[in-house]
């Protein structure tokens, strides 16, 4: 019992000092045993463990004011990287990201909504002309992020409804997951397109632990993601988020693999048919009428969508995302900001998301949370 307990402890020490120095980005032993009442013995310890693993990095003498100057230390931010896909439809966004959410090089493009086909080119030739257009060696590849816009299921591998994508009924993707392990022997994840975006905003802003975030992505399909307590939702059923399925109509069947009633009022291939708005859109170009008309509509169903969830969730931090988003901008943000004074009885921040790249942000950092925790967890280290 005695080893159990000192293990974890050791453990729990390792994570703290790895955070603390990503958090400051620059710090000393002396501070880190201030922050944290760690013994400045078992700080010396950890930090010779990570230098050892390659993950801190010493930086020579600090200022002080009074006796011996502190040997300053940051982490290694050219130590490993992810590479990571974000699938939104009929975009495909690429990302080489390090180990402190810095995204080192991104592009977008263009590929057929099939999720098979796009993971087989991931794993015959994305992954490796991604890092040679980066310029950073494969051996520093740490994981592999895969990004979809629709419910999975980690445990079976499953992903349960991805139109957008090609997949309406549950499909097992154990195979192609199993494929790019054995080609590139990193870890390999699938999460929720909105879920990275949400985490990636998290983190970005440097939230307190504590805290609750709802996230809502409007682009070529309709979604949300919960952060609730510092603790990412998933939901029995892997189904938290799903706002599109939200009805205000008492008629409305609805079926899974099908658009729900809320994405048949928002999506983008909706606004296209109805406004004329698309990916290419210049957004200049629109008549005043037609731009008022837009953001009117998007504007009515959207302040419904999230007044009615921040009631239920006493949730004040709510960020938008999507290539809507994205094409209308601020003015979107105002404009619901708007109704919702109106609708809701509570403040709520409503603001735009922090970058346009924050779930290749998101689901790096997951990727690294999960990598650096086997590292730290190693029993026969230090």
């Amino acid at each position: 019992m005695t080893s159990y307990v000192a293990s974890h402890l050791k453990d729990m020490n390792r994570h703290i000092v790895f955070n603390l120095i990503n958090e400051l980005e620059v710090t000393s032993r002396a501070e880190i045993s201030k922050r944290t009442g760690i013994s400045a013995p078992t700080v010396l310890k950890i930090v010779s463990f990570l230098a050892e693993e390659g993950l801190v990095l010493e930086l020579g003498e600090g200022e002080s004011s009074l006796g011996r100057k502190p040997h300053m230390l940051t982490l290694n931010r050219d130590k490993l990287y992810s590479a990571v896909f974000f699938i939104e439809g009929e975009l495909l966004k690429l990302g080489v990201v390090n180990i402190v959410g810095e995204i080192s090089y991104q592009k977008t493009l263009r590929c057929e909504p099939n999720l098979g086909g796009i993971i087989n080119r991931i794993c015959n030739g994305l992954v490796d002309g991604l890092f040679a257009e980066a310029g950073i060696s494969l051996d520093k590849l740490m994981g592999i992020g895969i990004a979809l816009p629709g419910m999975y299921d980690n445990k079976t591998k499953t992903v349960i409804t991805a139109p957008l994508v090609g997949i309406s009924e549950p499909t097992c993707i154990r195979e192609y997951i199993h494929n790019l392990e054995q080609k590139y022997n990193v870890l390999i994840l699938v999460e929720n397109d909105v879920n990275c975006q949400c985490l990636g905003e998290f983190k970005v802003t440097k939230m307190p632990e504590d805290s609750d975030l709802l996230m809502i992505s409007v682009g070529t399909g309709l979604g949300a993601s919960i952060i609730l307590n510092g603790k990412l939702r998933h939901g029995v059923n892997n189904m938290c988020g799903e706002i599109g399925y939200m009805s205000f109509e008492d008629d409305f069947i609805a079926r899974l693999g099908s658009p729900g009633w809320l994405e048949r009022k928002l999506c983008l291939r909706v606004l296209e048919k109805k406004f004329g708005i698309s990916y290419d859109t210049d957004i200049a170009g629109l008549s005043e009428e037609t731009f008022n008309a837009v953001l009117e509509y998007i504007s009515l169903h959207l302040a419904l969508c999230i007044s009615n969830m921040t009631m239920i969730l006493d949730c004040p931090n709510v960020r938008l995302s999507g290539v809507v988003v994205e094409l209308l901008g601020e003015k979107l943000i105002e404009r619901i900001n708007d109704k919702i004074v109106d609708m809701c009885i509570s403040e709520i921040k409503l603001q735009n998301q922090h970058s346009i790249d924050i779930g290749l942000i998101g689901i790096s950092a997951i990727l690294t949370e999960k990598h650096i925790s086997r590292i730290l967890m190693e029993k026969n280290k230090g």
